[in-house]
């Protein structure tokens, strides 16, 4: 079973993703938690200690929000601020009535 401190850890870090996002980044980072609490009971803590230990070597919550948000949503803004440019720029050439004149061919011989 999951301690509250967890839980809490885990909603607060991955409160500012998308929701499919938070579930799938909630549910890795719940495997390194869960991975650290087992070495610090391997280390002779009891559960409740290795929770707290792993907690803590996850470190603080707004610092690893931040910096999954970097990584799971940046990418996404940028390729929406993208389209958007690249619209904005047709959207103008077609309002601008401005044509490019018809393109000659000339045979070689």
């Amino acid at each position: 079973m999951i301690p509250a401190d967890a839980e809490r850890y885990l909603r607060a870090v991955t409160r500012l993703l998308p929701p499919r996002v938070a579930r799938q980044v909630r549910a890795e980072l719940l495997g390194h938690l869960h991975q650290d609490m087992l070495d610090a009971r391997l280390r002779g803590l009891d559960e409740a200690e290795a929770w707290a230990q792993a907690l803590q070597e996850a470190g603080p919550v707004w610092p690893a929000a931040w910096r999954l948000v970097q990584v799971h949503t940046l990418g996404r803004a940028l390729r929406v601020v993208l389209v958007g440019v690249a619209l904005g720029g047709a959207a103008y050439a077609v309002q601008s009535g401005t044509t490019l004149p018809p393109m000659s061919q000339q045979a070689q011989p």
